[in-house]
């Protein structure tokens, strides 16, 4: 059975009868895993509680945050200090600059645009060491009024063929900050189809290829890591 996964869900994190109908209905539309996202200076309970409401619901749930950086040495010192608190870090890609270092840095796991801007473009130059992933996000379908809908759906379409080009994995995610942009696995299918991706890659861009990322990462993040393909045994974790 397929195990669907949607890597960014923005529950406001004051809010826990809204945080709790969009755990729920996430589950209800077939997700299997979602990742929350939470500001990097977030206090621990509180993201111990928001983790709570949703494994509640019958989630598995992993941690996220958005770096949104201008600078190389902003970027540098966000991964630096937040990397290992998070199963996910994701970068809204803003400048040649920081996407070029995103691009090639091993602390990044998604990179992903905000399609109205008409400045973005990513720079699709794999590096040899990179585990980059390039998000689409729904919401930059359903949310943004910068461009005309034709526009954002060839920018997207362009950036998808330029990732698939290049051999970056693809992820296709929410970006939902409430239950209303929630969609079910398969109406993400749908659209990702029209994005440009064939069935067997759309269908992997929302399960096997989010679901690896998480398990790869919480296996780093254990003490059990010690570096790629190396594990240490005998050592229990906290």
């Amino acid at each position: 059975m397929t195990k669907f996964a949607d890597l960014h869900l923005k529950p406001p994190l004051g809010n826990p009868i809204a945080q709790k109908e969009m755990a729920e209905l996430a589950c209800y539309l077939g997700y299997s895993l979602v990742a929350v996202t939470f500001h990097p200076r977030d206090n621990g309970e509180e993201v111990k509680r928001v983790k709570k409401i949703f494994q509640h619901a019958g989630l598995d749930v992993a941690t996220r945050v958005d770096i949104s950086a201008t600078s190389r040495g902003e970027l540098l010192k966000e991964l630096r200090a937040f990397r290992r608190d998070f199963e996910i870090v994701a970068i809204e890609y803003k400048s040649s600059e920081v996407s070029s270092i995103a691009g090639r840095d091993g602390r990044v796991d998604v990179v992903y645009l905000d399609s109205a801007s008409p400045s973005a473009v990513f720079p699709f130059n794999r590096a040899s060491s990179s585990s980059v992933h390039l998000e689409m996000n729904m919401s930059t379908l359903t949310e943004t009024q910068r461009l005309p809908g034709h526009v954002q759906v060839a920018r997207i379409r362009k950036e998808i063929a330029d990732a698939k080009q290049n051999r970056f994995p693809i992820v296709i995610s929410s970006g939902a900050d409430n239950p209303m942009y929630l969609r079910a696995p398969r109406d993400v299918a749908a659209v990702g189809m029209l994005l440009g991706m064939d069935g067997n890659e759309v269908f992997r861009s929302i399960s096997t290829i989010p679901t690896s990322l998480v398990n790869k990462n919480r296996m780093k993040l254990s003490s059990r890591y010690a570096g790629e393909n190396i594990g240490i045994t005998g050592i229990r974790d906290e």
